[in-house]
């Protein structure tokens, strides 16, 4: 069993691999277009080793801005969870608007952003952080949320206020929750940044994103080929995150456990 869990990502990726050839393949002999509808993955390679600096350039600019926005969406979500359990009025008024603001079409916002923030990186950033907010700020909530109650009731016996149990009760046992809530948004994430580039394609350090390389490709270049290498790229960049965050919501979950701190008398 445990070798088969180790051998299970490579199964996964062959099986998808001859999957994506066979589909090819199979479009190619019903229409024979299958070079503009679904190229093969030996023809997506070629449209790689053709240019891979341009690839590579727009995969670093993708990357810089989904982990910006990654880390900013995180940090203010988790942010907003220490005022929501420090504070009833907050809660009272705060997650009601945070409901409804989901409402809100977030791609819609995507021209505005660049209306404010200009054509750089930072309404890219921007659109990434507002997808991210919601999932991670909710995540980080329910898991405070579910921490066991006679802990907190053994810890106000010891004395504990309000804050103290905050930093020394909620957040180590919300911690492994609330980070697995942020692997969700890591794999989200790229699509945030895809929206940004969609809309304000602004080259960043001499470079494209991948989103707007997708549509250069696919729109005026009129390159299937080349914009599958994107796509690639960008599932590669949502599963590495995906992975990353995972790493470290396992390390916190033991440190939770085993690395809890006193209270101070």
């Amino acid at each position: 069993m445990k070798a088969l869990r180790a051998a299970r990502p490579l199964i996964l990726f062959f099986g998808f691999l001859g999957l994506w050839w066979l589909s090819a393949l199979a479009i190619e002999a019903a229409t024979g277009k299958g070079r503009f509808l679904l190229p093969s993955p030996d023809l997506v390679w070629a449209a790689l080793i053709e240019n891979p600096g341009y690839f590579l350039k727009g995969f670093r600019v993708t990357l810089i801005t989904v982990v910006l926005g990654l880390a900013i969406g995180a940090a203010l979500g988790l942010w907003l969870t220490v005022l929501l359990a420090l504070s009833r009025g907050l809660r009272f008024w705060l997650l009601p608007l945070l409901v409804i603001s989901q409402a809100i079409p977030v791609f819609a916002l995507a021209p505005l952003l660049v209306q404010w923030l200009g054509w750089g990186l930072a309404p890219k950033v921007a659109m990434t952080t507002l997808i991210l907010f919601f999932p991670v700020t909710m995540a980080f909530w329910g898991a405070l949320r579910a921490v066991d109650r006679d802990i907190i009731d053994a810890a106000r016996v010891f004395g504990a206020n309000r804050w103290q149990l905050l930093r020394t009760t909620y957040l180590p046992l919300a911690l492994p929750g609330g980070l697995n809530g942020l692997k969700s948004a890591a794999a989200i994430a790229p699509i945030g940044a895809f929206i940004g580039e969609l809309v304000g394609g602004q080259q960043v350090g001499g470079a494209y994103g991948l989103g707007y390389i997708i549509l250069r490709e696919l729109k005026i270049n009129a390159r299937t080929d080349s914009m599958m290498v994107a796509v690639v790229f960008m599932i590669i960049l949502a599963l590495g995150l995906y992975a990353l965050v995972s790493l470290v919501a396992a390390r916190a979950s033991a440190w939770s456990v085993t690395d809890l701190k006193p209270l101070e008398s």
